[in-house]
């Protein structure tokens, strides 16, 4: 997904999180690449494991997991990684589909320094790592308690919300969907199968459904739907077309089905929806 950055808005919303929780945050593409950091290096310990390539590997196997968590469940999820320290994951999701993850960690809830050093000793051990008597390594590692840990996460939640308020990340459409909006409001009320739609647009079947499920978030069928809905609505508001009309102008050769589909999906039936709407304006 190729989305639009409005880095400078983002690196100061990182630096805030960092200043008011001592946090490390991190913004990633759909692609699991890194973007914006703050800040830009990583602790001591966390620097030792990125510097073996083995350690690295899992380091980005533990960041992989998360986001195909958030990809399923489209909510936050707070775990341990692979080296014992504690981070968070949330999706940030323009119109229903994931355009990048949000994530701090780099931090654990022992507060004992033997403890931690143990923690820090059993996982070098684990990848046959040789034993410093470094105490940087846990010295840099920031410590929160759990109702610290708690804090913090939601207030990365509300940061997905900011960001996609503000716009300083936001999916850029492809010249794709702009075509295909296009193509649909030109023959909205003709028999679209997703064969013409594709011989007419001189695309493959294939491409045409992985193009919406890329760019869209949907299949070419639901992406129809929802077009001639916007279409019906429109034309409730803004013409005196009967309802039946209305329902073939914007490509519902069933008129029952319309009514049925249209009433599941905005609450109410056509007729009052337009004379609600109408009031209103």
């Amino acid at each position: 997904m190729i989305a639009h950055l409005n880095t400078a808005e983002l690196e100061a919303l990182l630096k805030d999180f960092h200043l008011l929780t001592s946090i490390k945050i991190v913004i990633f593409d759909t692609d699991y690449n890194e973007l914006i950091a703050f800040p830009s290096t990583h602790c001591s310990f966390c620097q030792k494991m990125q510097n073996t390539p083995r350690c690295r590997k899992r380091c980005m196997e533990s960041n992989r997991q998360s986001f195909q968590h958030c990809q399923k469940t489209g909510k936050m999820i707070i775990y341990h990684c692979h080296a014992g320290l504690i981070e968070a994951t949330a999706p940030l999701t323009d119109n229903g589909i994931i355009i990048g993850y949000i994530m701090f960690g780099q931090i654990t809830d022992i507060e004992d320094d033997k403890k931690l050093k143990l923690l820090i000793e059993h996982t070098f051990r684990s990848y046959g790592l040789p034993l410093e008597p470094d105490c940087r390594l846990f010295a840099q590692i920031t410590r929160k308690n759990a109702e610290q840990i708690r804090a913090a996460a939601r207030i990365l939640e509300a940061c997905t919300f900011y960001v996609l308020l503000k716009r300083l990340m936001y999916a850029r459409r492809q010249n794709f969907s702009r075509n295909l909006d296009t193509y649909l409001q030109s023959h909205l009320a003709e028999d679209l199968t997703a064969d013409r739609i594709a011989a007419d647009l001189q695309i493959s079947r294939s491409k045409l459904y992985s193009a919406c499920e890329k760019y869209l978030g949907m299949g070419v069928a639901a992406y129809v739907k929802k077009i001639r809905m916007e279409k019906a609505k429109e034309l409730l508001i803004q013409t005196d077309l009967a309802v039946s009309q209305v329902a073939m102008t914007a490509g519902f050769s069933d008129y029952n089905y319309f009514c049925r589909i249209f009433k599941k999906e905005n609450g109410l039936p056509a007729r009052k929806y337009r004379l609600l709407y109408r009031e209103t304006l």
